[in-house]
């Protein structure tokens, strides 16, 4: 008896062993569209496991060897499992990659705020909760006064500073159910959920105080900035009147941005309702 073909065998069968136990736990923890792939790449391994048997079983009956079979069993169970392992790595970096943009799409790059898209549809969601529920919904529309002038006195490079540290100031004032996003520029949403209007211009109010009382000092030079926001509110009313999901996201964020509108053409630094504001027409947006 050849003790070297029957370690072959031996270690072949173990190294298949390894390859359905690994595609096993691989099945338990891949996604359901996965899945089944891996049970039935198990079950193969398996099958070929028992073929691996038989002339490991014949070698100790009859003595008779076949070291080249062995050899060859040896190397098809090594590939097996390396090339399963290959195969989860590749999807895993797969998946890594994918969360990844998602997460990139969710987030603006320069102030981690949520991207326009992402903050359009986080409202979407909570206009569809309001009109299943009826409970009150509200967004601000924030915009820095005077912007223009710090870029051009500062430079974009300070700009942007200044438009990461306003982020990071806004998240302080936030609950941990509201939702921040940039929308471009200088321009924030906030979405307030189970808020009405009167708690929505509190907490408006409280971010623009907050923000009025900040000195950012840059990081370059240590110079000291300080700026205002102006505000614009819109709410939702207990009256639709039939209005679907999407018309109501288009006329709160219009509303809002009016409203932002007349905060600034009446003096900046301020905060203003639509509701206030919504028998004097059109607000004139030539005022940044």
């Amino acid at each position: 008896m050849n003790i070297g073909t029957i370690t072959i065998y031996l270690v072949a069968i173990l190294i298949q062993g390894i390859a359905i136990f690994f595609a096993l736990i691989v099945s338990k923890k891949a996604p359901q569209s996965y899945r089944w792939g891996w049970v039935f790449l198990s079950m193969g391994f398996l099958i070929i496991l028992a073929r691996r048997i038989n002339p490991l079983l014949e070698t100790f009956q009859t003595g008779h060897q076949n070291l080249f079979d062995a050899i060859l069993s040896f190397i098809i169970s090594s590939f097996l499992l390396i090339g399963s392992i290959g195969i989860h790595r590749f999807i895993s970096r797969i998946r890594s990659d994918n969360d990844l943009l998602c997460g990139l799409s969710e987030l603006d790059p320069l102030t981690h705020a949520y991207s326009r898209s992402e903050i359009l549809y986080r409202l979407s969601n909570e206009i569809q909760r309001h009109l299943r529920t009826s409970r009150p919904l509200a967004i601000l529309e924030i915009d820095i006064d005077r912007f223009k002038l710090v870029n051009d006195q500062y430079g974009h490079a300070i700009g942007d500073e200044i438009l990461q540290f306003l982020t990071q100031q806004i998240q302080l004032q936030l609950r941990t159910n509201d939702h921040l996003g940039r929308i471009g520029g200088e321009e924030f949403i906030v979405v307030l959920p189970e808020t009405n209007e009167k708690s929505a211009l509190i907490i408006a109010e409280r971010i623009r105080t907050h923000i009025e009382m900040q000195t950012y000092f840059t990081r370059v030079e240590s110079t000291p900035i300080q700026i205002t926001i102006s505000i614009g509110l819109s709410a939702t009313t207990t009256e639709n009147n039939g209005k679907t999901a999407g018309q109501i996201n288009v006329d709160l964020v219009k509303q809002a941005d009016q409203a932002m509108y007349n905060a600034k053409n009446t003096g900046r630094n301020k905060s203003s309702c639509w509701s206030e504001i919504n028998q004097n027409g059109m607000i004139n947006s030539s005022i940044r």
